[in-house]
C-alpha cells in the first residue's frame, strides 16, 4: 500500500514538473513593440497616423508599407494609392523622382529615408 502511494505521488510530481517546464519553454516569436504615440515623438518629426510615408522608417518598413499600399499590385503607387492610407499626398511630387506620376518601390524607399522639405510638411 505504501509503495502504491509513493508511486502515485511520484507520478503526480512528474506531471507537475512537466507542466511547469511547458510553461517556461521559449517560443520563436519575436517580442512585439508597443505602438509609438505622437506624444513620444521628438519635436519636428513628421507623423503619419494613416500608415503611409513617414520619417524615420527603416528601408524594410518602407518596403512593407509600399507593398501594403500597392492595392492593385502593379509595382507602383499612383497618387490615389499613396493617399488612400491616410497620407496627405504633399510628399508625392517630391518622391516621384522620374516625374512619371507614380512611385516605384525604389522611389518610395528612397523618399522615406530623406526628410521632407518645409513645403512638404
Amino acid at each position: 500500500m505504501r509503495t502504491s502511494i509513493l508511486a502515485l505521488c511520484g507520478m503526480a510530481a512528474l506531471g507537475m514538473a512537466a507542466g511547469a517546464l511547458a510553461q517556461n519553454t521559449p517560443t520563436n516569436n519575436p517580442p512585439t513593440q508597443p505602438a509609438t504615440s505622437t506624444a513620444s515623438k521628438p519635436a519636428g518629426q513628421m507623423d503619419n497616423s494613416g500608415g503611409g510615408l513617414g520619417m524615420q522608417m527603416t528601408p524594410r518598413e518602407a518596403q512593407m508599407a509600399f507593398q501594403n499600399m500597392d492595392t492593385n499590385h502593379d509595382g507602383f503607387l499612383d497618387r490615389s494609392e499613396f493617399t488612400h492610407s491616410g497620407d496627405s499626398g504633399q510628399r508625392f511630387p517630391g518622391c516621384d523622382s522620374d516625374h512619371d506620376g507614380k512611385l516605384s518601390e525604389a522611389e518610395y524607399v528612397a523618399c522615406s529615408q530623406r526628410p521632407a522639405t518645409q513645403s512638404q510638411r
